[in-house]
């Protein structure tokens, strides 16, 4: 499996605090079946962490992970948070976008702006794809899911989280993650982990959950298909 949203990088954000626990991660999620993660620091425009210092940090948890022996690959992105200043970012084509590709991880706030379909186009109009992060957990959706309608229309794709997915974010969020999924409105699932503690990298009990109520090729493509389509920069239908 591919995770497209993980803050493993170290001392970076509110993930791990060192590379020994990055490291702990990796293994948590090699051993339940993850093959790649995106480490996708949080990121807002105009304060960082810059482009070059998530490389950098990348590249040196990957060099580390070879050392270890942990069979896991890297990719570059980022947790961007929707700022005034984001707009800026589109239009001068420099956000830190998944491996280099058109794809770029959205965090909405909690209190959804009104303008949200507008910046959705000019993303769209810029050649960008925004895939909005755990909209399940989002306080304006819960109260009002309808909200959500339009944002496949506006140019978004959507990215859930694994445990909201396993019912650890509550039964409420479980039920919008399902209702989200049954009606086709789910891209991707990831772990959005955070350290080896409560927000621990597993995807495979969401993939055995989701494997119980779905066709299985529409499981597939959430946790496989979609996924290598964005590192390889493609097409998503």
């Amino acid at each position: 499996m591919i995770d497209i949203h993980c803050h493993i990088l170290p001392g970076i954000d509110d993930g791990p605090a060192d590379v020994a626990e990055s490291v702990a991660m990796a293994r948590i999620a090699a051993a339940d079946g993850i093959r790649s993660i995106v480490a996708t620091p949080h990121f807002s425009y105009g304060e960082g962490p810059d482009i070059k210092t998530i490389e950098r940090v990348k590249r040196a948890l990957e060099e580390r992970l070879k050392e270890e022996g942990v069979p896991l690959s890297l990719v570059c992105g980022a947790d961007v948070r929707l700022t005034y200043e984001l707009l800026e970012g589109t239009e001068k084509g420099d956000l830190p976008t998944i491996n280099g590709s058109r794809y770029f991880l959205l965090e909405l706030p909690e209190i959804i702006p009104p303008n949200l379909d507008n910046f959705l186009h000019a993303a769209s109009i810029g050649g960008f794809v925004p895939i909005i992060t755990h909209p399940e957990r989002n306080y304006s959706f819960l109260a009002s899911p309808r909200k959500m309608d339009g944002l496949r229309e506006a140019g978004a794709l959507i990215q859930i989280t694994a445990m909201s997915v396993t019912g650890e974010f509550g039964m409420k969020i479980r039920g919008l993650s399902e209702a989200l999924i049954r009606k086709g409105l789910v891209d991707f699932v990831a772990t959005d982990a955070h350290g080896t503690g409560h927000r621990r990298p597993l995807l495979s009990a969401a993939y055995n959950h989701l494997s119980r109520l779905l066709d299985k090729g529409q499981v597939r493509k959430i946790f496989f298909g979609n996924p290598e389509a964005v590192l390889e920069n493609r097409e998503i239908k």
